[in-house]
């Protein structure tokens, strides 16, 4: 049986912005509700903190993609 995954479209939304390379540009700048959000997915194991050398400061796991492909989400880069 696999585990169901509830994410609301907040959290679906910074995971698209991190996988798009939008993470970037938060610089650190998040607000209540995105802070919320952020801390959730990482305690559920769709986001992490990226490497030293990454210019942004989060990044989508392996998870992230699989619930990304599950629901058929695809990331345009233009």
């Amino acid at each position: 049986m696999t585990e169901a995954i509830i994410i609301n479209d907040q959290q679906l939304a910074i995971i698209c912005d991190l996988v798009d390379g939008w993470g970037a540009k938060w610089g650190g700048k998040l607000d209540d509700n995105k802070r919320q959000a952020l801390d959730q997915l990482i305690a559920k194991g769709f986001v992490e903190l990226a490497d030293a050398g990454s210019l942004t400061r989060y990044k989508h796991t392996a998870k992230a993609s699989r619930l990304l492909a599950e629901l058929c989400v695809g990331i345009s880069g233009g």
